[in-house]
């Protein structure tokens, strides 16, 4: 008979101020002590695999609501267990509620699925975690993935895998599926749809930090997202992932009658054989995608359109993107940067779209409107396109305003309805390595130089002010030294910030949309580190949803802003 080992309690430490609703007190240690327990149920033991259980599945099988099975180094190859009944897809997991797996690394534990079925299966399951390993070789002919999640709530968290050559894709997230992925790695998996990551059928997981490389699939061989599904993707690498089927779309990410919200994400390099070298929106999408780079996509097929973005009968919100390097490779392919077509049309807007091209063949280095299109476009550069128009008209009608086109191969021209404030001048990149589409002084892009109506001043393009190495000193706060932990969180998390000086500091939280959470103050905050505890309670004191908040750290005029994510 196994014994299990039993799980020890975290020392005491001295608590910080914890931040509920609009005031704050001080928790004694005692107290602090006894939240952290109440979080782990008594009598939680850790299951070890091999010494104590000789596969993964009889570790999960035997433990209870609150265990942890701890999975040593090595390769485990035990996809055996049916997952919806006798003869049904095998898998090697099988999550649990309330049940972590933690592997020993994501180079050290390893889960060979041998082509034979899923790698990780979870459907209905709540309160787990899936953490340090690897998931590789998942095969299935119907949604035979390394990991397969449905019908799970935010609380369900895959953490540190890694999930590679997979044959039926990656992750898949499907049927209201929710979970919190954080820090995965999805690369070189193969997929009918989804290469590295498809999000299905009413799904909205959160996706913090992954990588999703070098996948493959006839249609979003990066990401695949469609009917109904309002996942957000934040601070993602999406690189190098290739559409392997004629006229499909989305190279990097492909949406489809969805609504995401996509933010500071990198997605280089991807190339498609029909919409959207990096992202194509198509079928009556819609979201927000924000503060993103997108940058040496590729629309490679005939007739290709949109080396970065495609945009087709969708309405997404396309907001502080820099869209550069691009382009149209395919046999009459169009709009380098940007294709937009048909009705709805995206909110274009503080966009910088530089150095794209389109094919000998067609048009629109910068951006190419088509087929009755009607995007607005306001306060961004169109500029430097090395082949084809800045902005290019065929029976659309955008709306254009406090807009720079300038220095495209194919002219320079205005099309559609001017709203004013529009210009034609060299925005005076700053062209140094890693900061090339920052505005030198002098700009005529900065903010303050467009002073006039209807502009207004405000900054025109992605990208501020200032060239150089670094921003220029913030003196108070150090290195821009702000954070949180645990991130993510439930059900509080300590947000803290480090000053040079003691001096007046506040702390304001907002959702991803930009409504006021919550604001703390301190009228002068002492040198060196403060940090206080939020419980996910807003101004009123209500509870909040799961969710990514931001919160932005201001003192004498400089900030730093950062994310986190409270699961529920």
């Amino acid at each position: 008979m196994h014994t299990a080992t039993r799980s020890g309690a975290a020392p005491k430490t001295p608590a910080p101020a914890i931040l509920s609703g609009a005031c704050s007190r001080l928790v004694v240690p005692a107290l602090c002590l006894a939240v952290c327990l109440a979080a782990v149920p008594a009598g939680a033991v850790t299951r070890q695999v091999p010494a104590q259980y000789a596969t993964i599945h009889a570790a999960v099988q035997a433990a209870a609501a609150g265990d942890t099975v701890s999975i040593a180094a090595g390769t485990y190859f035990d996809c055996t267990h049916p997952t919806e009944g006798a003869g049904t897809t095998p898998a090697c997991v099988i999550l649990k509620s309330g049940v972590t797996i933690r592997g020993a690394g994501t180079g050290a534990t390893v889960i060979d699925a041998q082509g034979i079925g899923r790698g990780v299966f979870g459907d209905g399951v709540a309160n787990c975690r899936l953490e340090n390993l690897q998931v590789r070789g998942a095969y299935a002919q119907i949604y035979g993935a390394g990991i397969l999640l449905r019908n799970v709530p935010a609380s369900v968290a895959v953490t540190d895998v890694r999930v590679t050559a997979c044959q039926d894709g990656g992750v898949v997230c499907i049927n209201n599926a929710n979970p919190t992925l954080t820090r995965l790695e999805i690369d070189n998996n193969l997929a009918k749809q989804g290469g590295g990551l498809a999000i299905e059928e009413g799904s909205s997981p959160l996706v913090m930090d992954c990588s999703i490389l070098q996948n493959t699939a006839p249609s979003g061989a990066g990401i695949f997202i469609r009917t109904e599904c309002s996942p957000v993707i934040d601070g993602c690498t999406i690189s190098a992932n290739v559409i392997n089927a004629s006229f499909g779309n989305g190279g990097g990410i492909a949406v489809q009658s969805a609504t995401p919200t996509i933010t500071d994400c990198v997605i280089t390099d991807n190339v498609t054989l029909g919409y959207g070298g990096g992202v194509a929106f198509v079928q009556e999408a819609g979201g927000l995608i924000e503060d993103c780079l997108i940058e040496g996509n590729d629309a490679a097929g005939t007739y290709s359109l949109g080396g970065g973005i495609a945009v087709s009968q969708s309405d997404p919100v396309i907001r502080r993107v820099t869209i550069v390097g691009n382009t149209c490779s395919g046999f009459f392919a169009e709009g380098g940067g940007i294709d937009v077509s048909f009705t709805p049309s995206p909110v274009i807007e503080n966009c910088t779209i530089a150095g794209n091209a389109t094919s000998a063949n067609g048009f629109g280095g910068g951006i190419s409107l088509q087929w009755g299109a009607a995007p607005t476009i306001e306060r961004s550069i169109i500029a430097f396109a090395t082949a084809g128009e800045g902005l290019y008209c065929l029976s659309a009608t955008p709306v254009v305003a406090c807009t720079d086109i300038w220095g495209n191969a194919g002219g320079n021209a205005l099309c559609g309805v001017d709203g004013g404030g529009n210009f034609s001048a060299d925005p005076l990149f700053c062209g140094t390595a890693g900061r090339e589409y920052n505005l030198a002084t002098g700009s005529p892009c900065a903010a303050g130089a467009q002073a006039g109506a209807p502009c207004g001043g405000q900054l025109i393009g992605a990208n501020p002010s200032g060239c150089g190495a670094s921003p220029a000193p913030l003196p108070a706060v150090v290195a821009l030294a702000a954070g949180n932990t645990p991130n993510p969180f439930n059900p509080l998390t300590t947000i803290w910030f480090e000053l040079h000086e003691a001096g007046p500091v506040t702390v304001r939280i907002h959702d991803l949309r930009g409504a006021h959470v919550l604001t703390r103050t301190w009228d002068r905050a002492q040198a060196g580190r403060t940090e206080f505890v939020w419980q996910g309670l807003d101004d009123e004191g209500r509870a909040l949803p799961s969710g990514i908040y931001l919160y932005r750290v201001e003192t004498d005029g400089t900030f730093v802003s950062r994310r986190m994510s409270l699961i529920r």
